[in-house]
């Protein structure tokens, strides 16, 4: 699933293809179930000849900021992603939707499982308002980690993937995250030590940046970079119950955390 680093990558490589300045000129809905919030035609008249102003990103939902002070808002989901070409380059054969721009280039909703959604808002607020603080921001300190996880008994994987404790940590990171700082996944959120606190904060910090520098490049082949081939090996914690621990070598366990599969090492992370 796409989670902050992925959805970052994304950010940056729309960026980096030069969306911003390019105009909508259309939209081709061929997956018209994506579209969430108003009608069909309602969204395409909404965007058409309006500018990308700018390529923002809050815990997992990308947002195209229009000139018009629209936001066409994308969340993933489990397997969507975004590519720009050029209209002359085949789609990709997962593309459910795509949005025509000027100088013939495309905007691809790139999505195998069909997940994804997308919406125009006038309001950003409306979607990401209640939305717990950005682990990358210079505000998320290991102070304000602990006291979004003072008082809850919640297992502490648990609380990582909860949107509203912290934005944007999902099922993969949140292992790497506890694994990095050797904490138990089911240890309950409001028993972890200030130490503790700083090893995870440490960690949060240090992983995703990480894996925003190493996906980068993996945006472009059209899926979720952390789930990919080359993204899985990226990871420090194997996706797999009784691989090697990359650490101590003993063999990896996998439990179920709130419907959420959750690998870890049972002799590091104590």
């Amino acid at each position: 699933m796409p989670e902050l680093p992925d959805v970052e990558a994304m950010r940056r490589y729309l960026l980096g293809r030069g969306l911003v300045g390019r105009k909508f000129t259309g939209a081709v809905l061929d997956w018209p179930k994506a579209v969430k919030g108003s009608s069909l035609e309602d969204l395409v008249l909404g965007i058409l000849h309006k500018h990308v102003q700018d390529v923002a990103r809050r815990a997992k939902f990308l947002m195209l900021r229009l000139d018009d002070g629209q936001s066409l808002v994308f969340h993933m989901r489990m397997t969507g992603s975004l590519l720009l070409e050029r209209s002359a380059t085949p789609r990709h054969p997962m593309t459910r939707n795509f949005f025509p721009l000027d100088d013939d280039w495309y905007l691809l909703f790139v999505d195998p499982r069909k997940l994804g959604t997308v919406q125009l808002v006038a309001d950003e607020a409306l979607l990401v308002g209640n939305l717990g603080p950005e682990p990358l921001d210079e505000s998320f300190t290991p102070e304000v980690l602990m006291q979004r996880l003072e008082r809850r008994k919640a297992p502490v994987k648990a609380l990582l993937c909860d949107q509203n404790v912290i934005a944007g940590i999902g099922n993969i990171y949140a292992d790497e995250i506890l694994f990095s700082a050797t904490v138990h996944p089911l240890t309950p959120g409001g028993t972890l030590t200030p130490k503790q606190g700083e090893l995870m904060h440490a960690a949060t910090v240090e992983i995703l940046t990480q894996a925003i520098d190493k996906l980068e490049d993996l945006v472009s082949k059209g899926g979720p970079p952390t789930e990919s081939a080359e993204g899985l090996g990226t990871l420090k914690v194997p996706r797999k119950a009784n691989a090697a621990c990359t650490k101590c070598g003993e063999p990896i366990q996998r439990i179920i955390v709130r419907s959420r599969g959750t690998y870890f090492c049972p002799k590091c992370q104590t």
